[in-house]
């Protein structure tokens, strides 16, 4: 009866958000014979039911704080930021709309570092004690700045990167946060160089330890003495001094093709590896308050953990169990025995306050979709092999209590590219499953997460062999019965927009419609508009479409350019862009769209306003998901809200 009350309730509320829009029923062959579950609207899939998220818990562990969806005095949404003594149950807010923040080593104020769509950030302070009082910007001076250390044991100092002197370089500081006086640690003489510091939080104000340089190696400071190197493809990606015994843990190649866990004695030079895994690279890993090893992960299908802590084994043993239940450690407080979790799966999650103590927890939040668990679709993991013999993972999400076959299927591509698909709730995947499609989601060559030779592997092959593994992707669905290929459709963000565009000129036959959502279209543009703060990562760009300064590249990106070949087009395509985007600048979405007007092909195109690379507010982005359930019920057949 509750639940019957809760879908009547949600039902009457998907009719206000829409305006009263008229659900339409679904027109593919395969689908307008079974019966889909109910149809569920976007907010269902996107919000938790107490409207709560990010939990963390203080350092002393007696605080808790969170974020909580809220409306302004105009009906404005904004996330506002709540607190609660544990010990007292008082409770207090702040009024300011804040999206991410961290508690300092004093348990009484929290860090809210905002980084803005023109590449800027701030830094502001909120003091639990004042809760109403005027919060002004701590920090803000026009450049990117970044925290390195909270340095737990001192409360007047952070360690910060930022950009103030060259928008390329990130030195080094220590930012006093009650004078506001920085200190210069390390200056970056050469652009680009120092990937990383490892710093002696034990010392009072932090010390450099040690830094990564050319990504795979780490040496000392003062002395420069090679205390570790990765290999000739290696990569450092995390690294972390060991107070309870004088060792780094590393997460990096170790010459080996795969990331692992590892420990390096500093006194012997000896190298013991904590765990790795033979198919995946380590994801990543947590560490207790001594910076001992924890608990890590890898993600071969479903996640996979290890634990090194006691505490981290009761925590794994509550929460975790492998294809049923994954786990993320938002936080813990300093002795680590209070944390807050997430416990997840495809159908949404749960966010708990843990007590290793006395193995207690209590429910915090839960996604709303668990409401409607019996509708949703179940994600499996797939593996297939690329037409020239490469192993292929990825993910299949299809429609709950219908047959799988022949469906009207969309091809959902990740973007990065340098980035990968997971197992867990994925509420894209789960609103178009809900709609009657199956859901493809392919780890391509040139995802991160199965080894240096899988990613390199994908290096100068934008629009080539990348994109033959997301066709292929769709040939296994096809040979498998599942998929309609008369009724496809590719779509993605950022690099999943570009390989839409690419799927939608250099194998038009294979789609019959896309949406590119803040896709590149023009490569040679993207290497004139490059970010200034992101050319340390230049690096991982010149991998995937060749050297920038090198004139010879030019004709190989315009071969690999969208906007190129427009005149391919014969399917209808949505474009959808951030007018603010300064990583994919609208430039892309505006000129492909002119040019596929003028060539007469069939394309939409919305830009929202004030919106960089993401979905913008949560209006935007609930209009977002409706212009895609609308085009898409045209294109290939699904049912839409209206």
């Amino acid at each position: 009866m509750k639940l019957l009350k809760f879908i009547i309730q949600s039902f009457a509320l998907i009719l206000l958000i829409s305006g009263c829009a008229q659900p339409k029923e679904a027109t593919h062959q395969s689908l307008t014979t079974q019966q889909l579950p109910i149809l569920l609207d976007f907010k269902d899939l996107t919000s938790a039911t107490n409207g709560t998220h990010s939990y963390q818990i203080s350092p002393d562990g007696e605080k808790l704080a969170w974020l909580k969806d809220s409306f302004d005095n105009n009906g404005n949404p904004y996330t506002a930021l709540h607190f609660k003594n544990l010990k007292t149950g008082e409770k207090g807010k702040f009024n300011y709309w804040v999206s991410s923040f961290e508690w300092m080593p004093d348990s009484r104020n929290l860090i809210y570092v905002p980084h803005f769509d023109n590449m800027k950030s701030k830094m502001f302070f909120f003091d639990i004690e004042h809760p109403t009082q005027f919060v002004k910007p701590f920090y803000d001076k026009n450049n990117q700045i970044y925290v390195v250390d909270m340095l737990f044991n001192d409360t007047e100092n952070i360690l910060v990167r930022h950009n103030g002197g060259n928008a390329k370089i990130f030195n080094l500081y220590r930012l006093n946060i009650k004078t506001k006086k920085e200190t210069l640690l390390f200056k970056v003489d050469k652009e680009l160089t120092i990937d990383g510091f490892i710093i002696d939080d034990r010392v009072k104000g932090g010390s450099i330890f040690a830094y990564i340089k050319d990504k795979r190696k780490i040496y000392q400071f003062g002395t420069d003495k090679l205390l570790f190197d990765a290999g000739k493809n290696g990569e450092v990606a995390h690294a972390i001094l060991n107070h309870s015994n004088n060792t780094l843990t590393i997460l990096a190649n170790n010459n080996s093709d795969k990331t692992q866990l590892i420990e390096l004695d500093l006194a012997t030079n000896a190298i013991n590896t904590l765990y790795s895994n033979d198919t995946v690279d380590v994801d990543k890993y947590y560490y207790d308050n001594n910076h001992a090893p924890a608990l890590a992960a890898s993600y071969p299908d479903y996640q996979e953990i290890i634990t090194f802590n006691p505490n981290y084994k009761k925590l794994a043993s509550s929460f975790y169990k492998k294809g049923k239940n994954g786990i993320v450690i938002f936080s813990t407080d300093s002795k680590n025995e209070k944390f807050t979790v997430k416990q997840y799966n495809e159908y949404g999650y749960y966010i708990y306050l843990y007590d290793a103590t006395n193995d207690k927890k209590e429910l915090l939040s839960q996604s709303k979709s668990h409401h409607y668990s019996q509708f949703l679709a179940s994600q499996k993991p797939i593996q297939f092999t690329s037409r020239d013999s490469l192993t292929l993972n990825g993910y299949i999400t299809l429609p709950k209590g219908i047959k799988a076959n022949n469906l009207p299927t969309v091809l959902l591509v990740h973007g990065g590219p340098h980035a990968r698909d997971y197992w867990g709730f994925n509420s894209e995947a789960q609103l178009l499953a809900n709609r009657g499609y199956a859901v493809i989601q392919v780890n391509f060559r040139g995802s991160t997460g199965y080894g240096y030779e899988f990613t390199s592997s994908g290096y100068g092959e934008f629009s080539k062999a990348m994109h033959n593994d997301l066709i292929d992707g769709v040939n296994w669905a096809v040979e498998q019965g599942i998929t309609d290929p008369n009724n496809v459709a590719i779509m993605g963000a950022s690099y999943g927009g570009y390989a839409t565009l690419v799927g939608m000129t250099l194998t038009p036959d294979k789609f019959a419609c896309g949406i590119d959502i803040f896709g590149i279209s023009d490569l040679e543009l993207t290497v004139k508009n490059f970010p200034e703060p992101w050319k340390r990562y230049e690096d991982i760009w010149v991998n995937y479409i060749g050297d920038f300064n090198d004139p010879n590249m030019k004709q190989q990106r315009a071969q690999q350019s969208p906007i190129n070949f427009v005149n391919n087009m014969n399917a209808p395509l949505l474009v959808i862009q951030g007018d603010s985007d300064a990583i994919v600048i609208p430039e892309h979405s505006r000129r492909f769209v002119e040019a596929a007007k003028k060539a007469g092909k069939d394309v939409q195109y919305w830009e929202m306003n004030n919106v960089g690379h993401h979905y913008g507010t949560p209006t935007q982005t609930r209009k977002l998901a409706r212009k895609v359930d609308n085009f898409l019920s045209q294109c290939i057949g699904g049912r839409s809200a209206g």
